[in-house]
């Protein structure tokens, strides 16, 4: 993974909205400024990958409860040195916190997304500059030590069980 591969992830998506646009413009600003932009010890905002996981019919859609924010979301988090391609991040993060294997599908990226994680006792806030990814995959789901609980919603569910973040992702799929 490259700056300038990323750079060109960032650039090819649309944003759908204001806050998209800004988040975007955050994200080529940081990826520019951040002396390592893909690691997790980066202390301000490092770079996240995630996905929306729907089933094949697109009517369901997979979310974890988050075990250290307390709250529902899409699988997802950090980048490791050995994803080569910033969609194996995801796909990646998917079956660790779900067990599922799935398909990267179009658009790529599905959405752009800065989101504050809160301080806690092991660290302060930072920022999580998220790239999101549309993932197909189905299946049983596993619950992973990083959750509390892995759960198949109606996808138009998931907009009321989640938090704002989780809503924009969700609505990216119109």
């Amino acid at each position: 993974m490259t700056r300038d591969g990323v750079r060109a992830l960032l650039l090819a998506r649309e944003p759908a909205d204001a806050k998209e646009g800004a988040d975007r413009a955050a994200m080529l600003r940081f990826l520019d400024d951040l002396a390592e932009p893909f690691s997790r010890g980066q202390p301000r905002a490092h770079f996240t990958a995630s996905a929306l996981v729907v089933d094949p019919s697109r009517t369901r859609t997979a979310l974890v409860h988050h075990r250290k924010l307390g709250i529902w979301v899409q699988p997802g988090g950090h980048l490791d040195p050995d994803d080569e391609e910033y969609e194996d991040a995801a796909l990646r993060e998917v079956h660790e916190e779900t067990g599922l294997s799935g398909t990267v599908e179009a658009p790529r990226p599905l959405h752009l997304d800065v989101h504050e994680i809160p301080d806690r006792p092991d660290m302060p806030a930072h920022l999580h500059l998220d790239v999101r990814f549309l993932v197909v995959a189905d299946g049983e789901l596993t619950v992973s030590e990083e959750s509390h609980e892995v759960r198949w919603l109606a996808t138009e569910d998931a907009t009321d069980l989640g938090d704002a973040s989780v809503a924009r992702l969700v609505a990216s799929l119109r």
